[in-house]
């Protein structure tokens, strides 16, 4: 194998790698980028959601945008300011949480969003059952109740697929602010990593077959 074939065969290789390394971790944020960044939130109060959830200040690029989002409270430590007021917030998929909330339930979480029953109250007291981070809390909702139930016998592991709802958290260390969580929509996948990952080892066994003649060809033109 002369050196050029043997260069590109080694590029297709690491760049097949490296992709499959980044589909990973986009399977571990399911699916989602979202900015490292902070970003600015404003509430109010609802009707669908417990919230109404405004981003802003958000980068261009990312499965976020500055506008209004459904929103919930995961947090019962204090009382979140209401709009004029803004809070600095980093966002994380509940998929792959801040360290100090990764003992949370967010397969219910998840679960609870994507089959949600009643109105607006009666998920807000689910999702605070599964929430923890006060205390257990015991709802009042008998349709709440239906949830939790509903989510402890089929949510557990349970990820949002594409075309259902991520639970992206609000997170900040400001204990005056509440953590939160936005309703984002999960992307489909990537086309060309899709593309890519598929037609690769048709093309690195197509380049090996190549490379097979290449060498018989050189071999018998030397005799």
């Amino acid at each position: 194998m002369n050196s050029k074939m043997s260069s590109v065969l080694g590029l297709i290789v690491i760049v097949t790698v490296s992709l499959i390394l980044v589909g990973h971790v986009d399977a571990a944020d399911c699916g989602l980028n979202l900015p490292s960044t902070p970003v600015t939130i404003e509430v109010w109060n609802g009707t669908e959601s417990y919230y109404e959830t405004l981003l802003s200040n958000v980068p261009s690029g990312y499965d976020v945008t500055n506008r209004t989002y459904l929103g919930w409270c995961v947090d019962r430590r204090c009382v979140m300011p209401r709009s004029p007021a803004t809070h600095q917030v980093t966002l994380f998929s509940s998929c792959n949480p801040p360290s100090d909330l990764a003992g949370q339930k967010w397969d219910m979480v998840n679960y609870v969003l994507n089959h949600r029953q009643g109105v607006a109250e009666d998920v807000q007291q689910a999702l605070w059952y599964f929430v923890n981070l006060v205390g257990n809390y015991s709802p009042s909702s008998p349709t709440a109740w239906s949830m939790i139930n509903d989510a402890n016998l089929n949510g557990e592991g349970f990820v949002p697929e594409t075309g259902q709802v991520v639970a992206v958290i609000c997170y900040t260390t400001d204990s005056k602010t509440q953590i939160t969580i936005i309703e984002v929509d999960n992307p489909p996948p990537i086309p060309e990593f899709q593309s890519f990952l598929v037609l690769s080892p048709f093309m690195i066994a197509t380049l090996l077959a190549v490379i097979v003649c290449r060498r018989k060809r050189v071999g018998m033109e030397s005799r």
